[in-house]
């Protein structure tokens, strides 16, 4: 009996340290972002539903100009998720996008700044299979992101951001501990909806 139990928790442990779907977890599963203002996209349900119709030279003055206007974490990850999947087309854009996120995050070191940095690193990360290159340069994200929790560490998106972020590669402890703290938001109704979405 004792076994039996042991196996049983032992199971939802290893269960719960996945993210409901396949793929690299920052790329492959949008975020739901209501009716807020992100990047262009197409009306399909795919994760890479770029919009054809968008000019991709326009993506970081676009980008940037999302970000200034103070969106919610939850926008500031569709935005860069979509962001990267636009750069795909672009990798000139990609790296002018990145070099002004790092920009930012050194000129203005403050919690938005560094996550957007951070955030934008292990996304091009994951995605450097599409790319056929590393525009990371290697660099790991997720300690970005460890700076900006440092100076908000009450907020529960970025602690969802964060364990999403430390599914691939896995930080299991790491990932745990985030995803607690996100999941203590009860009153916060979408970022619950996307917790459900990627990680039940």
């Amino acid at each position: 009996m004792r076994n039996t139990l042991l196996f049983t928790l032992s199971l939802a442990t290893i269960t719960t340290m996945f993210v409901a779907q396949a793929g690299p977890p920052l790329i492959c599963h949008p975020y739901s972002i209501g009716d807020a203002k992100s990047l262009p996209w197409s009306t399909g349900s795919g994760w890479d539903a770029t919009d054809p119709a968008y000019n991709v030279q326009n993506l970081v003055n676009d980008t940037l100009a999302i970000l200034d206007q103070s969106p919610t974490v939850l926008v500031r990850m569709e935005t860069l998720r979509r962001a990267v999947l636009y750069g795909v087309q672009d990798h000139a854009a990609a790296r002018t996008l990145l070099a002004q996120l790092k920009d930012r995050e050194t000129a203005k070191p403050i919690a938005v700044t560094y996550f957007d940095y951070g955030y934008f690193l292990a996304s091009l990360n994951q995605i450097h299979w599409l790319y056929k290159e590393d525009l990371s340069a290697g660099i790991d994200g997720y300690q970005f992101i460890e700076k900006a929790l440092a100076l908000a560490p009450d907020s529960p998106e970025m602690h969802f951001a964060a364990a999403i972020m430390a599914t691939s590669p896995s930080r299991p402890t790491e990932r745990e501990k985030h995803l607690a703290k996100a999941r203590a938001a009860k009153s916060d109704t979408l970022l619950a909806q996307n917790l459900a979405t990627h990680f039940e």
